[in-house]
């Protein structure tokens, strides 16, 4: 085979072509793989906020359901490192849920201060209509989310 005359020098051509070929699909696929976790860890964070309103304007918080929203707000500050606000609403409403839910731990010690568990329960109001008022917080979260749950 004598390579610099052209004898023999198509079978490696050909070969070489395809294997660019494979490897350009191959990189298509990690990029559409990608884009599909991302999507699903960012749908996750999503779902958990949601169940964690849920429960919140319900009454009652499992832990389960505080633990895994507290990891997904985590996790949110690096999957959106590009939009910091995702992470502040999810902030805020992990700080409004405790002075909802603060409340009903402090009623039996605070029995004695009607002035400190009047103002506490004046922020639950708040916290609570912060919360549920017309669901402001959740259509913000769901804006905020809208542009990374398109497919």
């Amino acid at each position: 085979m004598d390579y610099l005359t052209g004898k023999g020098f198509f079978l490696p051509a050909v070969m070489s072509a395809f294997l660019a070929y494979i490897a350009w699909q191959q990189m298509k696929i990690n990029s559409k793989k990608l884009k599909l976790d991302l999507y699903n860890k960012r749908f996750e964070i999503y779902t958990d906020a949601i169940k964690f309103h849920q429960e919140l304007i319900s009454g009652e918080i499992s832990k389960e359901t505080h633990l895994k929203f507290i990891n997904s707000k985590e996790a949110s500050y690096f999957l959106f490192s590009n939009d910091p606000e995702i992470y502040k609403v999810l902030e805020d409403m992990h700080s409004q849920s405790f002075k909802v839910t603060g409340i009903k731990q402090a009623v039996p010690q605070l029995k004695g201060s009607p002035e400190v568990l009047l103002k506490m329960h004046d922020d639950a109001q708040n916290a609570q209509n912060a919360l549920t008022l017309n669901g402001k917080m959740l259509k913000e979260l769901q804006l905020k989310f809208k542009k990374y749950l398109s497919m």
